[in-house]
């Protein structure tokens, strides 16, 4: 299995001891933000991590969450 390490924006929703849950499936709108999500996906904190990225502008209300996996986690969990 490959160790590359992919990065996408997900939906934050919740953790558990070992797990990180994040909703995957992502909407935009006309402006680039995340509208809704769906399918919630549960990926292993001993290979994952989340990151949250505050908003820059004031126009954007919420964070945005990216998370780091191995490319073949998202490939797994993450249909294109």
């Amino acid at each position: 299995m490959s160790k590359d390490l992919i990065r996408v924006q997900v939906s934050y929703h919740a953790e558990s001891e070992n797990s990180i849950g994040v909703l995957v499936h992502l909407l935009f709108d006309e402006n680039g933000r995340n509208t809704s999500a769906s399918d919630l996906k549960w990926f292993p904190k001993s290979l994952c991590t989340i990151e949250k990225v505050e908003p820059t502008d004031r126009t954007k209300e919420l964070p945005s969450y990216f998370l780091t996996a191995p490319k073949w986690i998202i490939d797994k969990n993450i249909k294109k």
